[in-house]
């Protein structure tokens, strides 16, 4: 049985996720591999700011080489887990990429054709991926997930791209996310919801609740060894 937990976290855009992603591998000891989710930075996702400024010629696009880089750091956190080096923290997962395809499709983004071939390589990945030990959905309402982005677009001139969110894509995309979460229940895996509302600006103000966390993950055990290995769906 692993003794280590490969830990998801999902959430909407500018929720706190990646902050929350962040202090987790802090707190859960130097070992923890800690694996952020692409973005503009270092190029690391090229098609965010042409994706914004025509949606239906990059998001089949886009997509594919957001699965594509989730999938390398899916493998790279799951050799590190299985290898006995530490926990792993992935920052979205191949699971949550789902949710912004899915409303891809949903918006007319996506052509039917694009979206089963997006399908198609999803399930070609995930039959070399393992299930995460647990999945950290951070719960916070669309109306505040739209404040603090507009926030950090204030702060962060290279998210300035991001002003072609809505209020009606945040609801739209929360739904997806509970979908997703609620497949990952199905399917055995732990969800635990983490309200994420309250303002926590400061890492003093965040530090119990992701103790906490840290503490519950520490302690996870896992049904049975051969299914936390080998958990699959047909």
């Amino acid at each position: 049985m692993f003794k280590k937990s490969l830990v998801i976290v999902e959430g909407l855009i500018a929720s706190g996720k990646s902050t929350l992603t962040r202090e987790l591998g802090a707190a859960l000891g130097e070992n923890t591999l800690v694996l952020m989710e692409p973005d503009e930075k270092d190029n690391a996702n090229p098609y965010l700011a042409r994706y914004y400024e025509d949606p239906k010629r990059w998001a089949f696009v886009m997509q594919c080489h957001l699965l594509t880089a989730r999938y390398r750091q899916n493998l790279h956190a799951q050799w590190h887990v299985m290898q006995g080096h530490g926990h792993a923290v992935l920052d979205r997962s191949l699971p949550g990429d789902t949710s912004f395809a899915r409303l891809q499709h949903k918006m007319g983004l996506m052509t039917d054709d694009e979206f089963q071939s997006y399908q198609n390589l999803y399930h070609a990945m995930m039959a070399n991926v393992l299930h995460p030990s647990i999945c950290l959905r951070v719960l916070v309402h669309p109306e505040t997930s739209l404040k603090r982005l507009k926030s950090r677009m204030q702060k962060e001139t290279g998210r300035q791209c991001e002003t072609a969110v809505s209020l009606e894509y945040l609801r739209d995309l929360d739904q997806e996310i509970d979908h997703m979460t609620g497949v990952l229940r199905q399917m055995g895996i732990p969800v635990l919801d983490i309200p994420w509302d309250d303002n926590r600006d400061t890492a003093t103000v965040r530090k119990s609740a992701v103790d906490g966390l840290a503490a519950r993950i520490q302690n996870l055990v896992a049904p049975d060894p051969f299914l936390e290995i080998h958990r699959r769906i047909a």
